[in-house]
């Protein structure tokens, strides 16, 4: 008697680690699973946003401003602003972050903020509310990356 309860107690015991085997999954839940990852590609991780960027941004009093932003490796950036048909430029310089997609320039000056997204080989201006622009001008708010 004592070895048939001894036997038993040991096959209730396999049967009960057999349970934990991992479960082979099919091709559908793997795919839901890969598609459930989010996709953890910012341009803090993937674009080269360093360098040189140019364009003509929008202004209510004349033609434009011609504007060069340059963002260096060491978290500065220097930005030159010249209005178009008008004698006035001005320099700014200050520190900047990417989290994500946002570029942040902080003035040293007076610690104001400025927004752009990154785009590859672009930064797009963003308002205060850190939203891009829309309208009919929309794609004058973007500074093109340079070979500088």
């Amino acid at each position: 008697m004592k070895k048939n309860l001894l036997i038993l107690s040991a096959a209730l015991a396999l049967a009960a680690c057999g349970g934990n085997a991992p479960k082979k999954k099919s091709a559908a839940e793997t795919q839901a699973t890969t598609a459930a990852m989010p996709d953890m590609h910012t341009a803090e991780t993937s674009l080269d946003y360093w360098g040189t960027y140019e364009g003509t941004l929008p202004a209510a009093d004349c033609p434009g401003i011609r504007t060069t932003l340059t963002l260096n490796p060491d978290g500065t950036y220097a930005q030159h602003m010249k209005y178009i048909d008008r004698a006035a430029e001005f320099d700014e310089t200050g520190i900047f972050t990417v989290k994500e997609n946002l570029l942040t320039l902080t003035r040293l000056d007076d610690g104001s903020e400025k927004y752009y997204k990154v785009e590859e080989n672009r930064l797009r201006m963003l308002d205060a509310e850190k939203q891009p622009v829309t309208g009919a001008l929309a794609e004058n708010y973007v500074l093109q990356k340079t070979n500088k």
